[in-house]
């Protein structure tokens, strides 16, 4: 496949996964946060805007200042309209690969993005993005052949979640020792039900950040993606990039041991994980997706 299209079929999978996490982690912190947990809003939405690695504000970032932002603003490279919009440029770009339900999904929902949303309406609205990245997917894994095209668009998906996952998990915003903690970044995660009706484990906050970090089965878990991402790499990675494809595999091994109980060790593999995912991306953008400028 040529770089330019394999580059925007992976960054289609990349932007349409950032507008489902960013809206599922909207959704539970800024949207409907848990009054248990204790944050003030500004505290929240500073250390939202580093995981997601959106702009540093300057203004204090309340509730409605944080979905103005990270949702609707369309110059924030972190925010779910700047990810549609993305996702819809790239998949013109690549419509020779790109099946026709897959643009006309990314189209319609580019073209139906609001510019303002009301504080007690953002639930609804970021539902509605959750259910427009699913459709996205569903396109993808329902219609198109195992080949470049799906490796490469489900590379984008799993390094983009497997990133921003794990840095969630290096963050302020979950305490290693909290059950209720974990119990809400599953559900930023998106792994919440899976977890609540699994049978073999228990509540406790040991039990939550085992399942996140390593189980197998859910595609959510940090140990599942790592995994998905280093097949699709084995499969579609040049050589050009395999230094920092065998940082990832050392970091992606480390999951395997790090101690959950351990909040020092945990933010410690959370955040080389995520270091060599963005070298990663990095590498790809550099040296197998960049388009050569013509020298005439």
């Amino acid at each position: 496949m040529l770089s330019r299209l394999a580059g925007s079929v992976f960054h289609v999978g990349s932007a349409v996964e950032r507008a489902d996490v960013v809206a599922r982690m909207l959704d539970v912190y800024v949207a409907r946060p848990d009054p248990a947990s204790g944050h003030e809003d500004a505290a929240v939405s500073a250390a939202l805007r580093s995981v997601l690695g959106a702009v540093p504000s300057a203004r204090r970032q309340d509730r409605t200042a944080s979905i103005d932002s990270l949702a609707l603003d369309r110059h924030e490279p972190a925010s779910i309209a700047h990810a549609v919009g993305v996702a819809r440029d790239h998949a013109r770009r690549a419509r020779e690969v790109v099946s026709t339900e897959l643009w006309d999904c990314l189209d319609v929902t580019r073209s139906r993005m609001p510019r303002k949303v009301a504080v007690d309406r953002a639930h609804e609205f970021l539902g509605w993005v959750r259910e427009r990245s699913a459709l996205a997917v569903g396109v993808v894994e329902g219609d198109a052949s195992r080949d470049e095209v799906w490796e490469f668009f489900t590379l984008g998906r799993s390094l983009l979640r497997c990133g921003l996952t794990a840095r969630l998990l290096g963050s302020s915003l979950v305490d290693a020792s909290s059950s209720s903690s974990w119990q809400t970044a599953l559900r930023a995660c998106g792994a919440g039900e899976a977890f609540r009706r699994g049978r073999d484990h228990g509540t406790e906050a040991e039990d939550a950040a085992h399942f996140l970090l390593h189980d197998q089965h859910s595609p959510r878990s940090l140990a599942f993606l790592a995994t998905r991402a280093d097949d699709c790499l084995t499969d579609v990675a040049p050589d050009c990039v395999a230094d920092e494809v065998d940082a990832f595999r050392a970091a992606r091994s480390s999951l395997g041991r790090v101690d959950v109980a351990a909040p020092a060790d945990l933010r410690a593999v959370a955040d080389r994980l995520a270091g060599a995912v963005g070298a990663v991306v990095a590498a790809l953008d550099a040296r197998v997706f960049a388009v050569v400028a013509p020298t005439h």
